[in-house]
């Protein structure tokens, strides 16, 4: 996905091993985020930071960069394959820092505020179970505040897989892939589409649904629902209009305005709620009873 592109002084010595490598062994966040700040560092060294995280997401925060980070990713409690994406938020007239990640004769180009890609979200696969990015700070003068802040997400391929397959965005769930859907998204909503716009720097297709009844959700508020979070929102005296969210989906899964109400299972990725699954209400009903009836669920299903 990326070419290769050694840079600077710092990676010449980083091979070499010029570089003091600062700290202890290994520092650790608390396994799904990380703080730092470059004040402790002199202006004149230039070293590496090891960061150990192990979660599914997070977010790296490093205040007044200096050197550069090696932030090594894993998933909690398993050593299977992932894709992993990773979202810079900064100031782009002060960058802070660049990405590379880890491969296995060099280091390729992940991001730059200047590498000519309007690509909001930087993505790769990982390798045995782990993935490795550098994050190297732009030369500053040690008094500006800047801040390198960095989202990732770790999404686990099927067992047994080893390369991502963009088809797998885009297939129906399987019923147990619903029920399981269903207990662990941070969104379950019954709704309408009432459009679908395309968002092309960051590859997704933006769904608008028009809440009909909120079955639960675990994220912020203001990432779930537009107005009150209420469990049931209708619109029975038709004067106000129903609440409304917005979901994405990767663009090249083609969504079209399916018609009718359907159960949206959505999990939040790098700031966007992003589509797991979504069934039919009709057939969802359905599977709900005949899984409750076989004892197969792992929470109580609703519809």
């Amino acid at each position: 996905m990326f070419s290769p592109w050694r840079t600077s002084a710092f990676y010449h010595c980083f091979i070499i091993g010029c570089i003091v490598v600062l700290s202890s062994a290994s520092i650790m966040g608390d396994e799904c985020d990380w703080t730092g700040s470059g004040l402790s560092v002199s202006l004149l060294e230039r070293g590496v930071t090891p960061i150990y995280l192990r979660c599914r997401g997070g977010r790296i925060t490093w205040l007044y960069p200096r050197g550069a980070l090696r932030v090594l990713l894993r998933l909690p409690g398993q050593d299977r394959d992932f894709r992993a994406c990773v979202k810079v938020r900064e100031d782009k007239k002060k960058p802070a820092a660049r990405l590379f990640l880890e491969g296995p004769r060099s280091l390729l180009k992940l991001y730059s505020h200047n590498d000519g890609s309007a690509k909001t979200v930087r993505c790769f696969n990982s390798k045995n179970g782990q993935a490795a990015i550098y994050v190297e700070a732009m030369e500053n003068d040690g008094v500006t505040k800047m801040v390198a802040d960095i989202e990732y997400d770790l999404q686990p391929l099927p067992k047994g897989v080893h390369v991502f397959n963009p088809s797998e965005e885009c297939r129906p769930c399987t019923n147990e892939e619903l029920a399981h859907a269903f207990c662990t998204s941070d969104l379950v909503t019954r709704g309408i589409i009432h459009g679908v716009a395309n968002h092309q720097t960051e590859e997704l297709s933006h769904i608008y649904i028009k809440v009909t009844k909120l079955i639960r959700h675990t994220v912020e508020d203001n990432f779930a629902v537009e107005g009150e979070t209420d469990n049931k929102i209708d619109n029975e005296n038709g004067d106000q209009p129903l609440k409304r969210i917005t979901i994405s989906v990767a663009q090249h899964c083609q969504v079209a305005h399916g018609v009718g109400e359907f159960v949206f299972m959505v999990r939040r990725k790098l700031g966007e709620l992003i589509l797991q699954c979504a069934p039919r209400l009709e057939d969802w009903t359905k599977l709900v009873s005949v899984l409750t009836e076989e004892g197969k669920t792992h929470c109580v299903l609703r519809s």
